[in-house]
């Protein structure tokens, strides 16, 4: 079975090119900072790295920048 994989390690051993959203803790509820790019391909960079994240799938598109 397919699916998305959360991933509870240290932010420097997620995957190269991985879109991932960091949490604050295990509960994984507060965002804290995302990393990735948008589906329509635009650089996502904000926040902090933690070691609670999640990578998968694409950010939803954000505008360009002006």
């Amino acid at each position: 079975m397919l699916g998305t994989t959360a991933l509870l390690a240290p932010s420097s051993e997620a995957a190269p090119g991985a879109n991932c959203t960091y949490y604050s803790d295990e509960s994984l509820t507060t965002v804290v900072g995302q990393y990735g790019r948008d589906c329509c391909n635009n650089q996502i960079a904000w926040g902090s790295k933690t070691p609670h994240y999640e990578c998968g799938g694409c950010f939803t598109c954000t505008p360009p920048p002006p």
